[in-house]
């Protein structure tokens, strides 16, 4: 009751009066709040209340009361600048021109017996949370548009007077926190940044100061990232922020993992933008440091210690590589859903990525040879280039056969999950391209191979290799069905494993292995191979996904195997009419609670669609909730 009352007091006229009642300074901090919360919503949602000649007293009221709170509570101190960055917003550029230059002047001004210092963080919050309220505000859209505009203006006050705390070395850490966080809050609305290149060097200067670390980083981000500092980033940019970087680099041990992660990314995007030449050479005193290391580390006998610094150091290169894009092109085609979109025309000159991986490509065979049975090094050297070729996409061609090889000794030797997932990737980028192809055809040969002698060992301990592997077979099918047209390629065999992972209890497994099948089954008519072997073997399938139907799978998976049987009726109609009855024949399979009459009424309704699949799953479901005898159960309800 106490809480509806507050809220209906808030917002009733008397609200005027009493605000500047319970804001007076022998009142707790909690009724002051409330004072300063209710003068917010009367100016931010009733602002038409307010008669016209009452706007500079009110003005007025709000600087001096937040000139006395600069040295007192700062939840009441924030409230006030919240209020008054309303009014700004409700008042601007009409009513009030130049409003934020006269809040820097007030501020400014000496007197009020408040000292400096807390008079310039009042300031600094005000400032910062004007873009805020602006994002937050409830204007209309033709306001929204003037007032964008006005504050954008309005950063030419702003700029000048960060820049300056920033570059004072007798600014408190506080303030420049404070500094670097209303950076953060005016870039949001897309400020001209090329009128403060000055500024966002300025930050790079705060990087290595641990407590002002976070901050700096977080204001460099959303600096580079607005729309219109692409143009900005040039020359002199580039070679501060490296040289800060470089700095950074030496401190980026003080710093956590994360900090360090997160600094590289905003490093590579920066760099991104400049001409080539220059990428080259800020990429080389960026790294070298930890090139540097990493050399001394690959000498040493593996420890868990350097075991750590290893990975840390392939985890920077990943992160750096990940956002370096000289080509700056949105693109989605990577994820292995889409074909490779066609890239503008490449640079003259090999990649920057390119150039540094290939110098390094020696080192990371060495790293690899001693931490080959570790798996988290693996993932890690791993990660390094599938970053770079996601992010290069056809760029990354220079390094295809190094990289196949490298691949191929690697799984030979201790066959890893990784490994599988970063030759998946190079099968969707380059199987397709005819100088890319036999290196390709190698790898996905070798590492079919390995696999299936994994299988003749029993793979039930590597359920993650599995996965990879039925992904990576899915692919293939999908991008280059010819790498099955191989007389080195043992199709059967790779089938016959199918077979087995669908049986895996992990549903991970289970669905990449029917995506596989969904994959292989549309070939029956064009790649010998999978015909003859869907000919020989291709009831084991069917009987395969109606145990897994009856009861032997997870029911979250009933989905994918409807699709196997979707595929199967579409593709090999004539078969899967004659194996559904052998498979289906004998008593109690694929479960005993199943009648003869259940089962075939089963396959004639799943013969009859051919087109609608989403009726396929709802056949699909209805039996398998008839073999587990949850049909009509509550277990069925939510199903």
């Amino acid at each position: 009751m106490a809480q509806k009352w507050l809220m209906q007091a808030q917002v009733s006229p008397q609200a005027w009066q009493f605000c500047w009642i319970l804001l007076s300074p022998d009142k707790v901090p909690e009724i002051q709040y409330f004072g300063a919360s209710a003068l917010h919503t009367k100016i931010s949602r009733y602002w038409s209340d307010i008669p016209t000649d009452q706007y500079e007293s009110l003005k007025s009221q709000l600087f001096s009361q937040i000139a006395c709170f600069s040295s007192g509570s700062k939840m009441v101190l924030t409230r006030l600048c919240v209020a008054l960055a309303s009014l700004a917003l409700n008042t601007m550029p009409e009513a009030w021109p130049g409003a934020v230059a006269e809040m820097v002047r007030v501020f400014q001004e000496e007197g009020g017996g408040v000292d400096g210092r807390a008079r310039c963080l009042a300031l600094l919050e005000l400032l910062t949370v004007l873009p805020e309220e602006f994002q937050t505000s409830r204007l209309p859209q033709y306001r929204k548009g003037q007032v964008r505009g006005a504050l954008a203006q309005e950063w030419g006050s702003v700029c000048p007077l960060l820049q300056q705390l920033l570059r004072r070395t007798d600014s408190p850490g506080a303030v420049k926190a404070r500094v670097l966080r209303c950076l953060s809050s005016w870039v949001q609305l897309d400020v001209p940044l090329s009128e403060s290149e000055g500024l966002v060097h300025d930050c790079f200067g705060a990087l290595p100061d641990p407590e002002l670390f976070d901050t700096a980083v977080e204001a460099i981000v959303n600096a580079i990232s607005q729309p219109d500092s692409q143009r900005y980033v040039h020359y002199s940019t580039a070679h501060t922020c490296t040289n800060s970087a470089y700095l950074c680099s030496k401190c980026c041990y003080d710093l956590t993992t994360f900090q360090c992660m997160w600094l590289m990314q905003a490093l590579g995007f920066l760099l991104s933008a400049l001409p080539v030449e220059d990428i080259l050479r800020n990429l080389h005193s960026l790294i070298t440091p930890y090139i540097q290391q990493l050399e001394k580390l690959a000498d040493e006998t593996p420890n868990p210690a350097n075991k750590l610094a290893i990975i840390h150091i392939l985890g920077l290169l990943s992160n750096l590589f990940t956002t370096l894009d000289i080509s700056k092109q949105d693109d989605e085609s990577a994820d292995g859903t889409a074909p490779p979109a066609e890239k503008p025309p490449p640079t003259p000159g090999p990649n920057p990525v390119v150039v540094v991986l290939q110098q390094v490509f020696a080192l990371i065979q060495k790293v690899l040879s001693k931490w080959l049975n570790d798996s988290q090094v693996v993932e890690a050297v791993c990660a390094i280039f599938e970053k770079s070729v996601k992010t290069l996409l056809h760029e990354f061609g220079p390094m295809v056969s190094q990289l196949s090889e490298m691949l191929g000794q690697m799984y030979s030797t201790i066959p890893q999950a990784s490994a599988l997932d970063l030759t998946r990737q190079m099968v969707h980028i380059f199987a397709s391209e005819v100088d890319h192809f036999p290196p390709i055809k190698a790898l996905f040969e070798l590492v079919t191979s390995v696999t299936l002698s994994i299988f003749q060992q029993g793979p039930r301990d590597h359920p993650d290799i599995v996965d990879s592997f039925m992904q990576l077979q899915a692919q293939a099918l999908k991008r280059k069905p010819d790498l099955f047209l191989s007389e080195s390629l043992d199709v059967k065999a790779v089938f016959h494993c199918g077979i087995l992972s669908l049986k895996f209890p992990e549903a991970p497994t289970v669905k990449s292995t029917c995506l596989f099948f969904t994959e292989l089954l549309p070939h029956c008519s064009d790649v010998p191979p999978v015909a003859r072997v869907m000919q020989e073997d291709g009831k084991l399938l069917i009987q395969a996904v109606l145990e897994g139907i009856g009861g032997g799978a997870s029911r979250s998976l009933m989905d994918q195997f409807a699709e196997v049987l979707f595929s199967l009726n579409k593709h090999c109609f004539s078969l899967l009419a004659v194996w559904l009855k052998e498979v289906l024949q004998p008593p109690g399979f694929p479960s005993s609670r199943v009648s003869a009459e259940q089962k075939e009424n089963f396959s004639q309704q799943i013969l009859r669609e051919r087109v609608n699949k989403r009726r396929v799953k709802d056949i699909v479901k209805e039996f398998t909730l008839l073999c587990r005898g949850l049909h009509g159960t509550e277990y069925a309800a939510d199903y």
